[in-house]
């Protein structure tokens, strides 16, 4: 499984909307960060050409990643394992479409990066957060 970064995955204001859900659960919140995550399932290694169609298919030219991963712990949110979205539908058939034939699935979720002042909030931290941060009927 492949994995690649992307850009900013929510605008400034659903990200001030979500920290206030975030402090009412746990006050010592003081920032979040939300980017893009692809993964890519492949049959095969890619080679460099497949690898450079990949790219240019998943970069966000409005909104490119940031070169550094941001700080904070870590909650992952992908859609709801055994599921392939309608994204992740889509995305598959435009990559076999640039010939990208060795691509079985192609989904995108959302890294969240919290952050606690200094700190980096625990495994406990995270677990409370994580269902203010997505959709448990159609997330993980």
């Amino acid at each position: 499984m492949l994995q690649f970064r992307g850009g900013p995955a929510l605008s400034p204001f659903r990200i001030q909307k979500l920290l206030i859900a975030l402090r009412e659960t746990l006050p010592s919140v003081t920032g979040l960060v939300a980017e893009h995550r692809y993964f890519v399932d492949a049959e095969a290694n890619l080679g460099e050409q497949e690898r450079s169609v990949l790219t240019r298919l998943l970069e966000d030219e409005a909104h490119p990643a940031t070169p550094e991963v941001p700080a904070g712990g870590l909650i992952l949110c992908v859609p709801r394992l055994g599921t392939i979205s309608p994204w992740a539908s889509k995305a598959t058939d435009i990559a076999h479409n640039c010939g990208l034939a060795n691509i079985r699935l192609i989904e995108r979720g959302t890294a969240y990066f919290v952050q606690c002042g200094d700190a980096v909030p625990g495994a406990r931290e995270l677990s409370l957060l994580a269902p203010s941060l997505h959709d448990r009927m159609i997330q993980t």
